[in-house]
């Protein structure tokens, strides 16, 4: 033992009080450090939990029967939540430097012959290759109002098409040649289209299809073709055109107040724990597959009746995503007579689409309690809740130029520079943000259309 004790002198060892306190101190800054690290690669953010920590970038490839989660690449920890609410309209009128997204594709001009050149009046063929089930008839005329494009399913007009349209769902989830016409005509437009937003196309692999479409078809302003849900000019022209129904005010029903509409029942969704909190302070009624049946799904003149007896709808979008303004304000709440209370784009986005003063945004009020009192007072001050229809009679005074999806594509197509060419070489950071800030961040957990992942209100 005298030995032993001389050896441990020998080598300077401190003493045994002190290498505890050493010990645990070395033992907190690696679960610091760890901690850190874990941080920095999946942006964890103790506000949000669990169900709100997620981002829609690569595919998420599941198993079945497995609880798969989404996770965060890094860099996201520095990424803002639904910022970019001026995304530019047609990259072509704005300079590079104007654009941030412009750094995911390339635009450049090159030579071509007299014969490819076409003149204004010339016609022009669009094929679309993959038609998506909506679309059972499609005219050769597509848009009336512009003759000298037509339209077609036929793939056998594909080696002569100016353009061909591609619907997100029937693509490879990751790019496969074959399934795409062969050979490619220099002067061909491939064209990129889905009316949904990221999450609803997060199943495909979009890093694998860079550099392989020329034009986006999108909701989003910036698409080279924009087919928004609605459009403030195409409502203002429907009740020009129908004074008598989408332009007239409805008698509302004693004690109905706010309706919603609902199918997709995945209890994660933001919008559910919003109503949820909503629904302690104001009677809210609820129909579709999420809520009461009450109108067979064919019928829509049930449907309409139904709605106009209410005076508020909520519309509250999937997901919350930049410029992402569905049918659930434009159709089910606009056209129906109802003030929308709506939550999904910010709040900046809706004033730059929609007709003036003709919603009610979540983010005005600091909780759901809030908003709750407010539409009860809008309830017994008539003159204050009819403020939010005198839009209708005062429509802007330049409209902008639009008339439907397959008019705007035959403008482009009329429009287009012949010498110019463009190519998506990143169109996955295009579609979902430089650092997939373009939707809120949630976590997808195995099938969102799981039963035991439902909210139901009886």
């Amino acid at each position: 033992m005298e030995n032993g004790r001389k050896a441990v002198k020998a080598t300077q060892v401190p003493n045994t009080d002190f290498l505890k306190k050493t010990g645990a101190l070395v033992v907190l800054l690696l679960i610091l450090t760890v901690l850190c690290m874990y941080i920095a690669y999946t942006g964890f953010n103790v506000s949000s939990v669990a169900k709100h920590s997620d981002s829609p970038h690569r595919p998420a490839y599941r198993k079945k029967g497995k609880d798969l989660r989404m996770h965060y690449r890094p860099g996201l920890e520095n990424a803002p939540t639904i910022q970019r609410t001026a995304l530019p309209r047609y990259s072509h009128l704005i300079s590079a430097d104007d654009n941030p997204l412009s750094q995911y594709y390339t635009v450049w001009n090159e030579k071509t012959t007299h014969t490819a050149r076409k003149a204004p009046g010339d016609m022009r063929k669009v094929v679309v290759w993959n038609p998506w089930p909506p679309l059972k008839v499609l005219p050769r005329q597509a848009c009336p109002s512009m003759p000298q494009c037509e339209f077609t399913k036929d793939r056998g007009e594909v080696t002569d098409a100016d353009a061909i349209v591609f619907w997100f769902r029937l693509i490879p989830t990751v790019y496969n040649r074959s399934y795409f016409p062969a050979p490619r005509p220099a002067q061909q437009q491939w064209i990129m289209r889905t009316p949904d937003c990221p999450y609803m196309t997060r199943h495909t692999d979009w890093v694998s299809y860079a550099g392989v479409f020329n034009w986006t078809m999108t909701y989003r302003n910036d698409s080279d073709v924009y087919m928004p849900w609605g459009h403030i000019t195409s409502i203002y022209r429907e009740i020009a055109r129908r004074p008598d129904t989408v332009g007239k005010h409805y008698p509302k029903q004693e004690g109905k107040l706010v309706i919603w509409y609902v199918s997709d029942c995945y209890k994660h969704l933001s919008r559910f724990s919003y109503a949820s909190e909503l629904m302690k302070y104001v009677h809210v009624d609820v129909f579709g597959g999420c809520g009461k049946q009450y109108c067979a799904t064919t019928d829509r003149n049930c449907f309409s009746d139904h709605l106009r007896q209410y005076k508020f709808y909520l519309a509250f979008e999937n997901f919350k995503c930049v410029e992402y303004i569905t049918e659930k304000f434009w159709k089910n709440a606009l056209k129906h007579d109802l003030v929308p209370v709506v939550l999904g784009s910010p709040k900046s986005d809706y004033e730059r689409f929609v007709p003036s003063n003709s919603f009610i945004h979540i983010d005005d009020f600091k909780t759901p309690r809030a908003l709750a009192s407010y539409l009860m007072y809008l309830d017994k001050n008539e003159d204050k809740y009819m403020e939010y229809f005198a839009w209708r009679n005062n429509p802007p005074k330049n409209l902008p130029d639009y008339e439907r999806d397959w008019c705007e594509l035959c403008k482009k197509l009329v429009n287009a520079n012949p010498t110019e060419r463009k190519v998506y070489n990143d169109i996955d950071k295009w579609w979902r943000g430089p650092n997939y800030e373009f939707c809120e961040p949630m976590v997808i957990v195995s099938n969102i259309r799981k039963e035991s992942d439902a909210v139901h209100y009886p």
